[in-house]
């Protein structure tokens, strides 16, 4: 699960990192010492699984900002020195509540309970959504696509083309927008500014070079390869 940490004082954003560096499936992907720069980075970045805020900070404080963040993220966790501010923090909807300084057991054990949370939220969407539509070329034209059947998904100036087994079509969104709509399905991985793989057609990996079922073959990206890898290297067979 993707997170990032809000807090003014340096020493809790190490303490906290720190935690976060100890547990497998946690990404720590950025922090910041005030709320404002962590909502501005939300609105670009449009999702985080996990964000571990202080309540107590000057400039804006984290029951205030709770309003905001709770839009671009699954969990909401408060980490603070002060015992007085649950109730309004789970009045703000906060999903725990850890009190500095935070343990090792206390701090698994919410990440454990939210892990659960996730993966029943990741079930439920992964059932709900089979396939998707997209917008064709004319007036209320609508096109069903089944997410089994994308192979590649790639960006053209203002529009992608999804390529699938039967064809492909065009449609005019963004990348990053197709991205974030396949985060729930873990067969979809970017691997380059302009292409999205589906692994299900992945055939082989040569060196920075992914090569697909039906022939097509694209560079990975340095900026995604190392996700990439390690998501393979965690589902080799090794001897």
């Amino acid at each position: 699960m993707s997170c990032i940490v809000i807090d003014d004082e340096p020493h809790a954003i190490d303490e906290l990192c720190e935690l976060i560096a100890q547990v497998p499936h946690l990404n720590l992907v950025e922090s910041f010492s005030d709320a404002r720069q962590a909502i501005a980075y939300l609105q670009e970045a449009e999702h985080i699984d996990i964000i571990f805020s202080d309540i107590s900070m000057a400039v804006l404080n984290g029951i205030e900002a709770a309003e905001i963040l709770n839009n671009y993220c699954h969990f909401l966790v408060y980490v603070t020195a002060h015992r007085s501010f649950a109730p309004e923090a789970f009045q703000a909807k906060a999903d725990g509540y850890l009190l500095k300084p935070v343990s090792y057991m206390s701090f698994t054990q919410k990440v454990e309970d939210l892990t659960l949370k996730y993966q029943d939220i990741i079930k439920l969407q992964r059932d709900e959504q089979q396939f998707l539509f997209i917008k064709g070329g004319q007036k209320s034209s609508y096109i069903k696509i089944k997410y089994s059947d994308i192979v590649y998904i790639e960006a053209m100036l203002n529009y992608i083309m999804i390529h699938t087994t039967t064809g492909h079509e065009i449609t005019y969104i963004g990348l990053k927008a197709m991205e974030d709509k396949l985060r729930v399905m873990d067969i979809f991985f970017r691997i380059n500014k302009s292409i999205i793989i589906s692994l299900n057609y992945l055939d082989r990996v040569d060196g920075n070079i992914a090569r697909l079922a039906h022939g097509e073959s694209y560079q990975i990206g340095d900026k995604y390869k190392s996700v990439f890898l390690d998501f393979l290297k965690k589902h080799t067979l090794k001897s």
